[in-house]
């Protein structure tokens, strides 16, 4: 009596058309109308009910576009042991549940989803769980545990007129690209249960670990979710808003430095190498960050892949939160092809160091992923066999972002598929001590070989290397719609080949600045300027150029500078197997560089760790010949905070650039830009405040003074002052 009185109750609940429902029974033992849930779906009409009796089925089902009930003998009886006890496990072969052919009012009710690895569409898996797409459905009393995917591990829902969320338990999934339990993209709708209240917590994502909002407002009700009081990491809104009403959470988070290890365990504290965590998403979740109390994850030596320690990727990141190995080839991060490396999405402050990032796979990007408005250094590390389908292979930089990588080794064993290194769309990205080599591109794929910017992206590059890459168009660089310069500063760019435009190639509006910069590449046009659109120009100091000017082909659209001190002669590599780009003692490079290096701060060493330089005056290229006798070492105190670069044109006429950029990721006023005669008086100041100096300042000055008179023809010098440093330049103000 008790259990009619209760049936009767459960489905006067249901929606009319329920009421006059058929059930199917499917039993996995064979004593019901159906051993599998799929067949029961199959032969059921909308409005029945397919009531699947306790086991683990392995399948992975798909409501057809039928509006029926699927659930297990918790809707009959009320036992929720029946939840824990009726899977459907994915079987790592798709979502478990698929609603996406327009159902309307479908039910699933008591049921635990488990081991999904989503729906495959577009390069990417969709919903672990559960995918809902142009379609709704009421999910109630289910647990959605263990799935992954690369856009909602537990559930994603696109395109819903409105799911509904009742007293269900998503946890432990796991998301590469965004959204660990729950992922709710374009115009989806998704309602939470006041009263039937759901729990969410402990899933993982780089982006949004246990809610994504791509767009609209969202009221999650919850009895417990991660943490009480969820930032981005946890609940991240792309546009719109997430309000969170949270009764309980589940973990208190860490503010200390937190370890993890091979040999650790996620169940440890986390507070020292011999309670480690095993997996560094684990520590991710479990840290907490802030600007004023910056936490450290140090990760010990081994491999962490997952094979071997069940890491799982793409790794995320946290504001102030530094991701530190112990050397740049004993912390091993192997994504085995699994997906992209590091993801990281609107983060300040991210610090990683001392690591191989290695077996990056992904659509357009394998390797490191950084995107919209994040600050991030990378320092000590090695980006090593990434690949993609198409795009960019190791490293990307996308809108209004800043990265700074020093001594990084961006390199290849095999062919990939894509340029090594891009930076797109407002971007500021310094490379000191870098060496980007043996890149080959899929020429069904991509035509860059090393570095391609474009959309007023211009990368800084300093005491690097850029040799033997392959491209089809371009080898080197590639320019486009640049706007600013891009800076190549004591640089060796060699062995290069296979381009039809140039080692380096200038596209619409693109500029380039050489200094103390080798160039001996193939074939023979090393810098290459589009014929059409806005026009390109190239300046060249002290560089040595395998051709001379003649070089440069400008195709009579833009202009080339020709500096001081260009020299076209063989460099005299010291050679050898593994050949090595450091020069012999005759190397015409040797103290031919910019006689000045005042502004330019260079590193400290060479790329080979040597004294940076010798005998007075710096050599042409990355490398400095050390058979000389050592001087007195520039001053480096700040080197990766600021960059003076010499004005462009110089000399001018009516108004010249000068650019500076600080490698801080906060903004800050208190330097100052001022412009002397040679009698030391003032003619002109600019200050931080009133001119709103950010981490890259272009200040153009027009020749005038303070009063907006025109100063007279002759020299000047405009100095930098800043945190108690100075730097000073001369330029030339000519008729």
């Amino acid at each position: 009596m008790k259990h009619f009185f209760l049936i009767f109750i459960l489905l006067i609940l249901l929606p009319f058309s329920y009421t006059w429902s058929s059930t199917i029974i499917v039993d996995i033992d064979g004593t019901g109308d159906y051993t599998s849930i799929q067949d029961g779906i199959d032969n059921a009409s909308s409005g029945d009910i397919v009531l699947v009796y306790p086991g683990t089925y392995y399948e992975n089902i798909n409501y057809s576009g039928k509006n029926i009930t699927v659930a297990s003998k918790y809707y009959t009886i009320g036992d929720e042991s029946y939840i824990n006890n009726t899977i459907i496990d994915g079987n790592n072969n798709g979502s478990c549940v698929l609603v996406n052919s327009n159902e309307t009012n479908p039910y699933m009710i008591g049921v635990t989803l488990q081991h999904g690895n989503g729906f495959y569409a577009n390069n990417t898996h969709f919903g672990g769980g559960i995918n809902i797409h142009s379609a709704s459905i009421t999910i109630e009393k289910c647990n959605i545990k263990n799935n992954k995917a690369g856009m909602g591990g537990g559930i994603y829902i696109g395109v819903s007129q409105n799911t509904s969320l009742k007293g269900t338990n998503i946890n432990n999934n796991l998301s590469s690209i965004q959204g660990g339990g729950v992922c709710k993209q374009n115009d989806a709708e998704i309602t939470f249960s006041q009263q039937d209240l759901c729990n969410i917590y402990m899933n993982y994502s780089p982006v949004g670990s246990d809610i994504y909002n791509y767009e609209g407002d969202m009221t999650v009700y919850v009895d417990t979710f991660t943490v009480q009081e969820p930032d981005k990491f946890y609940a991240y809104v792309n546009d719109g808003s997430i309000i969170m009403d949270i009764l309980h959470h589940k973990i208190e988070q860490i503010n200390e430095d937190v370890y993890v290890s091979t040999n650790g365990s996620n169940k440890n504290s986390g507070l020292s190498w011999n309670n480690a965590f095993q997996n560094i998403y684990h520590a991710l979740i479990m840290v907490e960050s802030g600007s004023t109390y910056p936490n450290t994850i140090f990760v010990d030596e081994g491999t962490y892949s997952p094979s071997t320690t069940s890491e799982f990727f793409s790794l995320g990141g946290k504001d102030h939160v530094s991701l530190i190995g112990v050397g740049q080839e004993l912390s091993i991060l192997d994504a085995e092809q699994t997906a992209i490396l590091l993801e990281i999405r609107n983060i300040s402050n991210y610090l990683v160091r001392n690591f191989s990032l290695i077996n990056g796979q992904g659509n357009y990007v394998g390797g490191v992923n950084i995107n919209y408005n994040s600050s991030i250094r990378f320092e000590n590390i090695i980006l090593k066999d990434n690949n993609c389908d198409r795009g960019v292979s190791h490293f990307f930089l996308y809108s209004d972002c800043v990265a700074s990588l020093n001594n990084v080794k961006i390199i290849s064993t095999d062919e990939i598929n894509g340029v090594a290194l891009s930076s797109r769309v407002n971007t500021l990205l310094l490379l000191s001590s870098c060496i980007i080599m043996d890149n080959v591109v899929n020429p069904d794929s991509y035509n860059f070989g090393a570095i391609s910017c474009s959309n007023n992206s211009c990368p800084v590059i300093i005491n690097s290397s850029i040799i033997n890459n392959y491209g089809i168009i371009s080898s080197g660089i590639a320019m486009l719609w640049s706007f600013d310069s891009m800076y190549l500063i004591n640089c060796t760019i060699v062995d290069n080949k296979d381009c039809s435009e140039g080692t380096i190639r200038l596209v619409d509006d693109s500029h380039i600045n050489l200094i103390n910069t080798i160039l001996r590449n193939e074939p023979y046009t090393e810098i290459w300027f589009h014929p059409t659109a806005e026009p390109n120009s190239a300046s060249l100091e002290y560089c040595n150029v395998d051709g001379g000017i003649d070089a440069i082909n400008t195709n009579n659209n833009g202009t080339v500078y020709w500096g001081e001190g260009n020299i076209d002669e063989d460099p005299l590599f010291v050679g050898g197997d593994p050949f090595s780009y450091e020069l012999t003692k005759y190397s015409p490079c040797i103290d031919a560089g910019t006689p000045d290096t005042t502004g330019l701060h260079l590193p400290a060493t060479d790329l080979a760790g040597n004294p940076r330089i010798f005998n007075g005056r710096i050599d042409i290229g990355a490398y400095e010949c050390q058979d000389t006798v050592s001087v007195d070492q520039p001053d480096t105190s700040f080197i990766h905070n600021l960059y003076l670069f010499q004005n462009t044109p110089n000399p001018f006429t009516n108004e010249t650039e000068i650019l500076f950029i600080t490698a801080d990721y906060t903004r800050v006023e208190d330097y100052y830009l001022s412009i002397y005669n040679t009698r030391g008086q003032l003619v002109r100041k600019f200050d931080g405040t009133t001119n709103n100096f950010w981490v890259k300042t272009k200040i153009i000055w027009d020749g005038t003074d303070e009063q907006g008179k025109q100063v007279a023809p002759g020299t000047y010098l405009y100095k930098l002052e800043y945190n108690g440093h100075a730097v000073v330049r001369k330029m030339v103000k000519v008729r």
